[in-house]
């Protein structure tokens, strides 16, 4: 049987054992090498203890030979993980030539070293595959140093007995023609190896400047079609103006912004090609960010008849995660599901903690039951401007999302890869490591991402109207306070919300804070900079009034910096969204907030106590809450004790604690109290034994006939029947 040696896989081999993700290729090939060189050092080592040893039965020098093999098994534990690799080589082979020194001088110096002279050539020469010429030169400086030491002691040195003439120069020989062997060898290789290396890089090159040139010839194409269309539709809209006056902005609105989305996801490749692209890693829980931003999908999902789900453990997953970069990944995979997902299907997002490599990750899934990708279609899915052929794949695309997505993800130093089955589903799983390293511990990554980032739809009715927010008990308009000084930009937000809310308007946030603490409106839109009170100062006087701090805050500005988003995050804005921004999603996160002031008020409006059933969801409204229960349980039994009391206690007017009541309960303040007295007197009837005469007059109840009344109207049943 004839066993044929195959060096290019134990090369492989030897690359993905040493493979560290923050060296670039050149650094992984000289780290390749370096180890090869240790490695076959190693076993010339190993040989020349057993000429000296076994041989020559030199055992006085034994010593040598074991801190040589006590350095390789260090330098060989480390290396590997070690990022300094040239650090690591270097060290090992600046102890070797010291240790060297002190072997010279034992065996009576320069002439009778046994050839150990030789020993820091080969170190010097191993340095230079590190890379770097200051430590090559400082290895040959400590060589040369030792050298001129041993021959300034020489007078004063004495050779052993055991070192003879013949073992001497027959030492001398192997070590002079072993190392000079062992380097030549180990030189020509690399060498050879570093010219394939070039070549390579030289072919890459060449590749790339095609791909670019491919590059601009697709991109013309697909700006030809838009740019068409909006050129097109402009002049029918001259032409015909009544004709087109409908329909003809949004056709140009769309096509605008298949225009942009194409050149923000060029800018975003080329900055991560030039490695500017900077990443703002935030450290907090992600599986609450990955659910944010999945719950941004649903109506889209909804409408199209599929179901999103989201399936995450409820502990906290906390790592460093970029917040506008993950957003991108996300939306782009969620929104690619939605697009090949039929009406009917499921889509699902997991997040999860793992093992890979001996880091731990955390792994995101996208899976979803749509189309599928042909097998011959799988290799090229993340090249830019690929797309799936015509007859597996009819909607259009710019084929630019999966190649950003994969390229955001290696910078944030992950992976991605995709599982599919034509007809049946495809899947993209995502695996990011797990660090705790960034600066800022919350998890302020909820809605710090561009609105280009997650394209949403308001979803429409029959009549093609935009959906109106979940109403509140009164049927009038919920109320939104706008504070801006720009009155172009008043005027345009007004436009586009006055058919959902009843807006009140201020200049700046001096204004605003005062129209807020008069009016408490359902939500706050504002801007950041303004006269007299910036939108921040505004902000923060907002969450820390009693009155106030209940009320969802937006804030719209053209602030987009990193450090301006965390500030307004960290003060308490419910989101940040940056000027230019999309109306759709403006008016979407609006309906969200109301939707979720809805559900607030659902669950702080009942009774028994709410506040000691709620969670910290609630943290702020739960005291106000647990403030009125306490003086309501202090005064029970005083029929007399009411509003008025209550506001004296508070520090509030009575108009005041009606609109913050109302705002956290949908429920009037007086309807509250009655309420909350008759469910205490029925606890006391059912837990305490107490008859009904007891529990009216220890609840405030000093007419039994009013008692008996209101209790049937509020529980359905009179008191006499509880008991």
């Amino acid at each position: 049987m004839q066993l044929k040696f195959d060096s290019k896989n134990l090369l492989n081999r030897i690359d993905r054992y040493l493979y560290d993700s923050r060296l670039d290729s050149e650094a992984l090939l000289r780290k390749r090498w370096a180890w090869l060189w240790m490695l076959t050092t190693l076993v010339f080592v190993l040989l020349m203890c057993f000429l000296f040893l076994i041989i020559f039965q030199l055992w006085s020098i034994w010593y040598y030979g074991a801190a040589f093999l006590l350095g390789y098994a260090v330098a060989f534990y480390v290396y590997p993980w070690a990022k300094r690799f040239d650090l690591v080589i270097n060290l090992l082979f600046s102890y070797f030539i010291i240790s060297i020194f002190f072997g010279i001088l034992q065996t009576g110096g320069l002439f009778t070293s046994l050839g150990m002279i030789f020993i820091g050539i080969n170190c010097a020469m191993g340095s230079v595959l590190a890379g770097k010429i200051r430590w090559t030169v400082g290895m040959f400086a400590l060589y040369c140093l030792t050298i001129i030491l041993a021959g300034i002691l020489q007078p004063y040195l004495s050779t052993p007995d055991y070192i003879t003439d013949k073992v001497n120069i027959i030492s001398f020989l192997v070590m002079f023609l072993g190392i000079n062997f062992l380097t030549l060898f180990l030189v020509v290789l690399f060498m050879k190896d570093k010219s394939r290396f070039e070549k390579a890089e030289s072919e890459r090159v060449k590749k790339l400047d095609e791909a670019k040139t491919l590059l601009y010839t697709n991109i013309s194409h697909e700006f030809r079609t838009p740019l068409t269309i909006i050129q097109g539709m402009a002049k029918q809209m001259e032409k015909y103006p009544e004709k087109w006056q409908q329909t003809g902005p949004g056709k140009i609105k769309k096509q605008s912004q298949s225009l942009l989305r194409l050149v923000n996801q060029m800018l975003d490749i080329s900055k991560i090609e030039a490695d500017s692209m900077q990443l703002n890693f935030i450290h907090g829980d992600i599986r609450k960010y990955v659910k944010y931003v999945t719950s941004s999908f649903q109506s889209l999902a909804e409408n199209k008849d599929i179901l999103l789900h989201m399936d995450a453990d409820s502990d906290p997953l906390y790592t460093d995660y970029d917040p506008e970069k993950l957003a991108q990944v996300l939306s782009n995979l969620i929104s690619n599901a939605i697009k090949f997902t039929p009406p009917g299907g499921h889509i699902e997002v997991e997040v999860s903690r793992g093992i890979e490599h001996e880091q731990q990750i955390v792994q995101i899934i996208v899976s979803d039951t749509g189309r599928g990708i042909p097998p011959q279609a799988m290799k090229h899915v993340f090249e830019r401007f690929y797309q799936v052929p015509d007859k597996y794949d009819q909607t259009q695309g710019t084929g630019l999302g999966l190649a950003l997505t994969r390229e955001l993800i290696k910078l944030m130093k992950g992976d991605i890869h995709a599982e599919s089955q034509v007809a049946q589903g495809t899947k993209f799983i995502v695996t990011l490591p797990i660090n705790k390293e960034a600066n800022v511990k919350d998890d302020h990554g909820t809605s710090m991402f561009h609105p280009d980032a997650i394209h949403l739809i308001i979803p429409k009715d029959e009549n093609g109207k935009e959906g109106e927010p979940h109403p509140a008990a009164s049927p009038e308009k919920p109320l939104l306070l706008i504070v801006e000084d720009n009155t172009d930009v008043i005027e345009y937000l007004v436009t586009i919300l006055e058919n959902h809310y009843r807006v009140e308007l201020a200049s700046n946030g001096k204004a605003g804070l005062e129209k807020a603490v008069k009016t408490i409106p359902d939500l706050i839109l504002t801007d950041v900079m303004m006269p007299q009170m910036d939108g921040f100062e505004m902000l923060s006087k907002l969450k820390g009034n009693i009155l106030t701090d209940h009320i969802p805050v937006v804030v719209l500005t053209a602030r987009g910096d990193f450090p301006s988003k965390l500030a307004g995050l960290e003060i308490g804005a419910d989101h940040y969204l940056v000027k230019p921004f999309s109306e759709e999603e403006l008016i979407l996160k609006l309906k969200n907030l109301l939707e979720a002031r809805y559900r607030m008020q659902q669950k702080l409006g009942m009774l028994p106590s709410a506040s000691t059933q709620m969670n910290t969801q609630y943290k702020l409204e739960v005291k106000f809450l647990t403030r009125i229960n306490k003086l309501l349980d202090d005064h029970l039994p005083e029929e007399e004790y009411g509003i008025e009391d209550i506001c004296l206690s508070i520090g509030l007017s009575r108009p005041q604690l009606y609109r913050k009541f109302t705002a956290l309960t949908d429920k009037s303040i007086g309807r509250y109290i009655r309420s909350y007295r008759l469910h205490k007197a029925k606890a006391m009837m059912e837990k305490e034994g107490k008859n009904v005469t007891e529990a009216a007059m220890d609840t405030g109840f000093k007419n039994l006939s009013h008692f008996s009344t209101i209790f049937k109207e509020e529980f359905g049943y009179s008191p006499s029947e509880l008991l």
